[in-house]
């Protein structure tokens, strides 16, 4: 067996990276410019057949092909998309594995980088470290997402092997992160967990005047915003203009989120709190989670009134002792020195589905 899967490495050597455009000539990655022109306006998924006929192919192209080796061997295997969703040109990778003996092998031919056949102890690992590796050229935050996919149908083009893929099983290796939100015990959440952003578009004006007051004072005199300055009070629109100015694009759409739970020593206001409000935590790690997100910012270091960016190393690494250690009970805003992150999610508001509710210790 171990001989008939080299011969397949062996056979897909015959492979060379690219595409046929309408003229028959290959296109590869090196003409960048080309390549962005070209792929869109003439790709397709190959058979099997026709890639051994035309040798060149992009990973996707050779992973069908590899497939089919595999299942004339009579080795199960699984293909998997990775992507990184930047908003843009959606940089991708398909691959195959199989197991063998309790082991689990990464089969990789179209990635000259790591050519070869790569053994691990679980298929954790093997995702694990391919997400790893394809990660390494792309220094930003987007999120990265690994489908396991079926058999496409032949001849589709780009946009619809990505829409096929969308189709496929979402595959979840991150660990956890959590964060964590305080909502009122006699609240109705079955419809997620919503924004202002929201509720002035459904019309819930009621809850939405109750939850904006908190910022008139801060509007009209902390935030130093030129047109606010001298009125006395504010429309709905203003409110939402004004969250807008201060905390971006998405600022009426943020939900707010510690790190940490709050606890029932740190203090008697928090104590009290805890008689009407309940915890609830969110794993932003969570793939599915991650595809609902349209913005997260981590705000600013009100702990230390430096007021200097926070990111999500400083969520990583800060312990639940500093985390609270400037915690200041006796004054009026008793949560404003706790650093927080806040999340846009898509269509305002954070689905049920993602909160899980916790006890107070």
């Amino acid at each position: 067996m171990k001989k008939k899967i080299l011969d397949i490495m062996h056979l897909m050597d015959s492979i060379q990276y690219g595409f046929l455009d309408e003229n028959g000539n290959n296109i590869n990655q090196m003409d960048s410019q080309k390549w962005d022109y070209e792929f869109y306006k003439f790709y397709y998924l190959q058979t099997p057949e026709e890639l051994l006929k035309t040798k060149y192919g992009i990973c996707w192209d050779q992973v069908e092909l590899e497939r089919k080796l595999f299942q004339d061997i009579g080795v199960k295997t699984k293909t998997y998309f990775i992507y990184i969703d930047d908003h843009e040109k959606l940089p991708s990778h398909t691959f195959l594995t199989f197991e063998k003996d309790g082991k689990f092998y990464w089969f990789e031919h179209s990635w000259n980088l790591y050519q070869g056949i790569h053994e691990y102890k679980s298929e954790l690992e093997l995702l694990t470290d391919v997400k790893n590796k394809f990660k390494k050229d792309y220094l930003n935050t987007w999120f990265i997402y690994i489908y396991e996919y079926k058999r496409p149908k032949c001849h589709i083009t780009c946009d619809e092997f990505y829409r096929y893929i969308k189709t496929q099983r979402l595959v979840k290796i991150n660990s956890p992160f959590y964060f964590y939100h305080l909502i009122n015990k006699d609240a109705n959440i079955n419809n997620g967990l919503i924004s202002l952003q929201y509720m002035y578009d459904h019309g819930m004006f009621d809850l939405f005047d109750k939850n904006v007051s908190k910022y008139k004072k801060r509007i009209l005199n902390d935030w130093n915003i030129e047109k606010f300055k001298k009125k006395k009070d504010l429309t709905r629109e203003e409110y939402i203009d004004a969250l807008n100015i201060f905390r971006g694009e998405h600022g009426s759409s943020y939900l707010y989120f510690f790190k940490y739970p709050p606890y029932k020593k740190l203090g008697n206001k928090i104590f009290e709190l805890s008689k009407y409000k309940d915890i609830y935590r969110i794993n932003i790690n969570d793939e599915e989670v991650q595809q609902n997100i349209v913005d997260i910012f981590y705000g600013y270091n009100m702990s230390n009134s430096d007021f200097h960016v926070l990111d999500r190393t400083y969520y990583e690494k800060v312990t639940y002792h500093e985390y609270f250690s400037k915690y200041d009970d006796s004054i009026d805003m008793n949560f404003s020195k706790l650093n927080h992150i806040a999340i846009a999610f898509k269509d305002d508001y954070c689905k049920s589905r993602f909160l899980e509710k916790i006890d107070w210790e």
